[in-house]
């Protein structure tokens, strides 16, 4: 019954860690876009506005798939814990 409890600390913990996620695949996504921009600056010009956005959007796209593993990895543990018989 313990596991079946809410905890607002543990709830906290999982959005910090989420938000920390966001920040690091945005920064990691800046970094290589600003990377490729001054390596390619003969071959292709990204603007700094340009690679917000497609930081941002590949930063959704990292979170979108962070929260599908998170919930699939919650869906498991409660079909183990029911078939266990720790409901």
């Amino acid at each position: 019954m313990e596991e079946n409890r809410f905890d607002p600390l543990k709830t906290v913990k999982e959005i910090l860690l989420f938000l920390g996620v966001s920040a690091l695949a945005f920064g990691w996504m800046m970094l290589m876009l600003l990377i490729v921009s001054f390596v390619a600056v003969s071959v292709i010009t990204l603007k700094l506005k340009t690679m917000f956005i497609v930081a941002i959007a590949f930063t959704l796209i990292i979170d979108i798939y962070y929260v599908i593993r998170r919930c699939a990895k919650k869906r498991e543990e409660r079909r183990i814990m029911e078939m266990l018989g720790k409901k």
